[in-house]
């Protein structure tokens, strides 16, 4: 089983890698949006592909990330725009065309941080969901061996008090028991010791059909395997 300091490790890694991936692809289509923008005479929107880079640094972990993208898009289209060669539109479009590129931009941006809220929101329920079905299954696993267990406490418990009968009815006939009789008391006690000894040192618990078509602990079973792996060792 991995130590859970080597797993916080990976994990700080991979997000420490993700980040810096995420910032070298969203700083190289920005650069690549700018020089095409400084190529391109002004009254064209060209700042509409920023929207590439801002759905880009949604695969970042850090939700700052994506309004730091946007606030640095809408510097590059003023950038752009001092840096675009000249045109014959008129000034009001091209202010026009860089305020829908900004928009764009914003609106991008917001509303895709909603929809990955909802999304995590969504994943959280579904976690959530997950671990309430599996402590369910938990508790039902439990009590299903709990059950299983008081069925084979029973059955060896019934087994003793049965022979005991026999001994209870000797004892009113002749008012004592033989010498043989004894002997097989003690063995009678011993084995019924034993078996709840096994039943309650097993390492694994494996069921077995029992009279009446119940559930029951095959302890005999998982005290041989308990023995076979002693032996081994």
């Amino acid at each position: 089983m991995a130590h859970p300091d080597f797993i916080n490790e990976n994990i700080f890694g991979t997000t420490h890698e993700t980040r810096v991936s995420v910032y070298l692809t969203c700083g190289f289509v920005a650069m690549a949006v700018l020089l095409v923008d400084f190529m391109t005479p002004l009254g064209v929107a060209s700042g509409v592909p920023y929207v590439a880079v801002v759905l880009l640094s949604l695969k970042s972990p850090e939700k700052r990330f994506t309004l730091l993208v946007a606030s640095i898009c809408t510097l590059l289209v003023g950038v752009g725009y001092l840096g675009s060669p000249p045109s014959d539109i008129p000034m009001y479009q091209v202010f026009a065309n860089r305020s829908m590129a900004i928009l764009v931009i914003w609106v991008t941006a917001i509303l895709t941080l909603i929809q990955r809220n909802k999304v995590l929101e969504l994943h959280q329920e579904r976690l959530k969901r997950i671990q309430s079905i599996k402590e369910v299954e938990i508790r039902e696993e439990k009590l299903k061996v709990l059950k299983a267990t008081m069925r084979t406490e029973q059955d060896i418990t019934g087994n003793f008090l049965n022979n005991l009968h026999c001994f209870k009815f000797e004892i009113e006939t002749n008012k004592t028991l033989s010498p043989e009789s004894v002997k097989k008391l003690d063995a009678l006690i011993q084995d019924t010791s034993l078996r709840i000894d096994k039943l309650g040192s097993m390492d694994e618990v494996r069921e077995k059909r029992m009279a009446g078509d119940m559930m029951g602990i095959d302890y005999e079973h998982s005290a041989k395997d308990a023995d076979t792996v002693s032996r081994k060792y």
